[in-house]
C-alpha cells in the first residue's frame, strides 16, 4: 500500500493538490487520477503543495511531467510549492525542473485552506 496522501484545497490562483508522504510506483494510479481531475477542462493554474512530500520516484516524476505538459496544452501551468530537498534533487537529476514553476513560501505566506 502506498504511503502517499493526496488532498485538494483552494488557493488564490486556482486548485491546490496537497501531496504528503512518499510517491512511488504504488501511488501512480492515485496520483494520475488526482492530477487528471484537476487539469481536465479549461486552462488551469494548478499548484502542487509538495512541502510534505518526502520522496518521489522517477515514475511519479513522469506522472507530474505529463500533467504539466497537459496543462500547458490548455494554456495552463503547474507550480510546485516548497518541494523537499529529495524531491527537488530528483527534479534536477532528471532535468525536468524547467517543466514546473517552483515556488517557496516566505515566512509570511499562509498555507492553503486545509493544508
Amino acid at each position: 500500500m502506498s504511503s502517499l496522501e493526496v488532498s485538494t484545497a483552494t488557493g488564490a490562483s486556482g486548485p491546490v493538490l496537497v501531496l504528503a508522504g512518499e510517491a512511488d510506483f504504488t501511488a501512480i494510479t492515485r496520483l494520475d487520477e488526482a492530477l487528471t481531475a484537476q487539469i481536465s477542462g479549461q486552462a488551469v493554474q494548478l499548484t502542487i503543495d509538495a512541502a510534505n512530500l518526502r520522496y518521489a520516484d522517477s515514475a511519479s516524476m513522469r506522472t507530474l511531467v505529463m500533467a504539466a505538459m497537459k496543462a500547458r496544452t490548455r494554456a495552463g501551468s503547474v507550480t510546485l510549492l516548497d518541494p523537499q530537498p529529495a524531491v527537488a534533487r530528483m527534479l534536477d537529476l532528471l532535468c525536468i525542473d524547467e517543466m514546473f514553476s517552483i515556488r517557496h513560501r516566505t515566512a509570511g505566506d499562509a498555507h492553503p485552506a486545509g493544508g
